[in-house]
């Protein structure tokens, strides 16, 4: 039989949101706490992301 799959629940007020993998919730879990720990490295940008994807996308918009 397949095994059962274990979930990763958050545990804020209110919130269903159920995780798979570990790092699935911590990364959701910044929504709840605003850390926004990415931080553009361009001079004077200031701008800051809660994912490094979101960060990543938004290095774009300095290439053009």
């Amino acid at each position: 039989s397949p095994t059962p799959v274990k979930y990763h629940y958050c545990q804020f007020p209110n919130c269903q949101m159920r995780f798979k993998r570990l790092e699935h919730l911590k990364r959701h879990l910044r929504t709840h706490t605003l850390e926004k720990p990415f931080e553009c490295p361009y001079q004077g940008c200031g701008k800051t992301f809660s994912r490094r994807d979101n960060l990543r996308q938004h290095l774009k918009t300095h290439e053009k």
